[in-house]
């Protein structure tokens, strides 16, 4: 099931307080956040902030390489647009050397949060002055916007294949 809220903290607070599988999606984030409580710059309609619950079994060591299957995946779906990605390890997807999509993983009990930001619709004078030489866009790579649901569902169909 895919929930939407125009605003949230963030996408990964939502999921964890709800704990119900599925995939939660906000238009903008208050408190959007990256691994080690960095925060993620989510304004309203510039970008995908979405986290997928899954429950699962699975024991630690055989989702340790989790982040990096997300980021293959990311990097699947931007070729499509013919953006070519690079993967940071362990976390972020980097076009032409700026990030471009930060994954964040975490685990709670039986639970899986697979949060995923994407930089879609920004103009370079969308970034904070802090982030305008280290981060990048779909926009600014490739000139067209795209509509972040569009996005989510497309990005969605490349994460099946992942098997938790």
């Amino acid at each position: 099931m895919i929930r939407y809220l125009h605003r949230c903290i963030s996408t990964q607070e939502w999921a964890k307080k709800e704990g119900m599988e599925g995939v939660y999606i906000c238009g903008s984030q208050i408190r959007g956040k990256g691994k080690e409580g960095r925060p993620w710059h989510s304004p309203p309609g510039l970008g995908l902030y979405m986290t997928i619950l899954k429950k699962t079994n699975l024991p630690l060591e055989e989702l340790l390489d989790l982040p990096v299957r997300v980021a293959k995946k990311i990097n699947t779906w931007l070729l499509k647009y013919e953006i070519k990605g690079e993967i940071k390890e362990p976390n972020d997807v980097l076009v032409n050397g700026k990030k471009i999509c930060g994954i964040l993983i975490e685990r709670k009990r039986n639970n899986i949060y697979i949060g995923i930001g994407i930089n879609l619709n920004h103009k370079k004078e969308d970034f904070p002055l802090y982030l305008r030489e280290s981060a990048t866009s779909f926009y600014i790579e490739r000139g067209i916007t795209l509509n972040p649901l569009r996005a989510a569902v497309e990005i969605l169909d490349h994460l099946e294949e992942l098997r938790l």
